[in-house]
């Protein structure tokens, strides 16, 4: 039998708090009364009943009871999962390593829950496994993400009343929602970095992705945890090397000597630029220190995924006006996005600013006819100026740039639309809006932005309505006198225009591409107000080069983007797939694949809306997925799409040995459960032992309310009766009335 002692008060917390108060009040005031007529030790004799008989009142208020649990080995079920990985062999203690202190923490919670519930002991590195004396040697790597969905699916610890995980949390970070349906209790096993004689990197700044044919760096700490001079003596000239793997062998790149005990010894890397597209795996060493803790976390493994990433992107004006201008800056500033700017420099000259590309020297001549060039970009934005400066054969170039993929941006002002005679040129179908039979040209004033439904949850506007929802009282500085929008064309945000809500932003597809049509010429407002309207021009235009090329990913007509930039095992990860321009519901067919270590899958390939797509990939273990799409039209191929998807932990176990015990308490608590550090485990056992005691329908006896020939109630009536006879006597020896 084993029991515990509980209080189980009748009154509420307030009538239970006003009485003990008043008591406590009581017995101030007695204090002060025979202090002013006794010395302490006669005023103490008086007090001491009252006190007894105050202490005796509080705990018939409270009312106690003793919880008896009987002992069954199958009543309740606890799950001791210990971590075994190859981090946890560190002996930084100076003595155990952690997988021994864990044991001793595993063993210590099965002798204090016998009797009261049945304990599975399991180990854990990548995954969940039966428990053994001499867990298998070797590099083993932690992956607490998978552990914990793991637990979560695994059928037979369904009936566990919780989970004791005892780790020292590996290099994972959990990002997954999916946790079992117990507690997770949790005990941090690891010593502080302050109390270690170690050398370690530390502080890396690595690039997840990188793009095609551009150098990128990699910087990291090299730190130093000290315990005497001895040690520190020994890290004063460390080397430091980076390696690239080739053909499944590492080739060293760059060697540099460093002190480590100057500004943390900060080293930096520039890396070759990679010539193709691809998972690059490279590593990061520090030479070994004699007498350092570990040299687990002298070598860090990572790997970059290289990406055709930029967008290209003319923008094309009569000008350098104020709206051309700060168009130019947003785009230059934007890192992913490689800005070609043209503009005229007198009658006969154009000058070219920024990123140049193959052939486009032709713009110094003014805008070519040539739709090879104009291929060249992702995007082609169109200031306002006059038709007649761009020559018929040009607008129908652009309008077979469009018509084969491309996208165009058409900006507001005074001389777009139908005041800068668009709708007699080839471009006219391009435009999102009809020939208008008022007045044309452009308005100037304050007109409320107005965001329709399709604007809020738009992939392009989205987030420039989020933004715009906290400004009070947004306004458009222009408005373009336009007529109505096109049939199929997407009015994304409007403005309120006397009694008129007229669509300023409107997308329209056009055979396999898109036209983005912006009536007005003062975003560019926006961007020198204070505020939260200041983010939504920057936003606004992020989105819509991001949107109009595809989210960057895909290639000319796939777009595609995933919810997430890594995944960890036992995550699923979610594409929403798109095609650039808009068919016939059914006119595009779309396959897929996912290949892992060898074996290739079919992709299971939703159609949502149109031509929109959704995939969803399971990735049950660490490694390389590389992920294809090919998209058919009418038979014809029409575009293919390939990433490679590398899932775990981009560093190598044991990079980094400081328990994150902010993390780990996190998930605890998360989960309904308690996290201590290995020093307070004993903490731990005995909340988790009060859960189970709470939740194994126990037999509670209550104490003071026992029947009169049974248990402590006569005791305790002795006790009132006690202090009843102790304060009679003291009153007639002092003679008290």
């Amino acid at each position: 039998m084993t029991g515990m002692l509980i209080w189980k008060p009748h009154l509420g917390t307030l009538a239970n708090s006003f009485i003990i108060l008043a008591l406590m009040g009581w017995l101030c005031l007695l204090w002060y009364r025979y202090r002013s007529r006794y010395a302490v030790s006669r005023t103490m004799q008086l007090l001491a009943p009252k006190v007894l008989f105050t202490i005796l009142v509080v705990v018939a208020l409270m009312d106690p009871a003793w919880r008896n649990v009987k002992p069954s080995d199958d009543s309740q079920k606890v799950a001791v999962v210990s971590d075994i990985s190859t981090s946890m062999n560190v002996e930084d203690d100076g003595s155990n390593s952690r997988t021994g202190r864990a044991l001793k923490i595993g063993q210590t919670i099965q002798g204090e829950l016998k009797g009261i519930a049945s304990v599975e002991n399991l180990q854990f590195d990548v995954d969940i496994l039966a428990a053994k004396d001499d867990p298998a040697t070797g590099t083993r790597n932690t992956d607490l993400g998978r552990t914990v969905v793991s637990l979560s699916e695994k059928p037979d610890l369904s009936d566990c009343k919780a989970v004791v995980l005892i780790t020292d949390g590996g290099d994972e970070v959990i990002r997954s929602e999916r946790l079992p349906g117990v507690p997770i209790y949790i005990v941090g096993i690891g010593t502080e970095p302050a109390t270690w004689d170690d050398l370690e990197i530390s502080n890396t700044d690595i690039p997840e992705e990188v793009e095609l044919d551009t150098p990128f760096k990699v910087s990291a700490d090299i730190v130093v945890h000290s315990t005497s001079d001895e040690f520190a003596k020994k890290t004063a000239e460390v080397d430091v090397w980076i390696e690239k793997e080739v053909a499944g062998r590492y080739q060293q790149l760059q060697t540099v000597t460093v002190d480590p005990r100057k500004s943390n010894g900060r080293v930096e890397f520039e890396i070759p630029a990679e010539q193709a597209e691809g998972v690059y795996h490279y590593r990061l060493s520090v030479k070994d220190v004699d007498g350092e803790m570990t040299a687990l976390n002298n070598t860090r493994d990572f790997a970059v995924d290289v990406r055709e990433k930029s967008i290209n992107v003319l923008l094309y004006g009569n000008m350098l006006d104020v709206n051309f201008s700060m168009l130019k800056r947003e785009f230059s500033d934007d890192e992913t996005i490689k800005l070609t700017a043209v503009y005229r420099k007198n009658a006969e000259v154009f000058l070219i600013d920024g990123a140049r590309q193959d052939g486009d020297q032709v713009f110094s001549r003014g805008f070519p006819a040539d739709v090879e060039v104009l291929k060249l970009y992702t995007c082609i934005v169109l200031g306002s100026f006059p038709s007649d400066f761009i020559n018929p054969a040009s607008f129908t170039a652009i309008k077979k740039y469009v018509e084969d993929g491309g996208n165009l941006v058409l900006l507001g002002g005074p001389k777009s639309f139908d005041k800068g005679g668009y709708f007699k040129t080839a471009l006219a179908p391009l435009i999102p809006w009809k020939e208008s039979n008022a007045a044309r040209g452009i308005s100037a004033g304050q007109f409320p932005v107005v965001i329709p439904p399709e604007g809020s949850g738009h992939g392009l506007t989205s987030a420039t309505a989020a933004i715009l929802k906290d400004v009070p009282s947004p306004v458009f500085y222009s408005v373009n006198k336009v007529g109505k929008r096109r049939s199929g064309a997407l009015s994304l945000m409007n403005a309120s225009v006397g009694s008129q809500i007229v669509p300023i932003v409107v997308l329209q597809p056009y055979g396999k591409g898109q036209t983005l049509g912006v009536a007005t010429d003062t975003l560019w407002r926006w961007s020198r107000m204070e505020g939260d309207i200041s983010g939504a021009f920057h936003q606004f235009w992020r989105d819509s080069i991001r949107y109009l090329a595809g989210e960057i990913e895909g290639g000319r007509f796939l777009n595609v983007k995933w919810d997430r930039k890594r995944y960890r095992p036992s995550e699923q990860g979610q594409a929403e797939i798109g095609i650039v321009g808009r068919y016939a519901e059914g006119e595009v067919y779309l396959k897929g694949s996912v290949e892992h270590a060898g074996t290739t899958q079919d992709l299971s390939i939703v159609l949502k809306d149109g031509n929109d797509f959704q995939t969803k990939v399971f990735f049950p273990e660490r490694g390389d997925y590389t992920i294809k799409l090919e998209a058919t039209l009418a038979g014809e191929p029409l575009d293919t799409y390939q990433r490679v998807i590398r899932v775990g932990s981009s560093v190598s176990e044991g990079a980094d040995l400081a328990v994150d015990h902010p993390f780990l308490e996190n998930l605890a608590a998360r989960s309904g459960g308690n996290y201590q550090r290995e020093a307070d485990a004993e903490q731990l056992i005995q909340r988790l032992k009060a859960m189970l005691m709470t939740s194994a329908d126990p037999h509670d006896t209550p104490l003071v309310r026992e029947p009169l020939l049974f248990g402590v109630l006569p005791v305790y009536i002795l006790l009132v009766m006690s202090a009843l006879f102790w304060e009679w006597v003291l009153r007639r020896r002092i003679n008290i009335v």
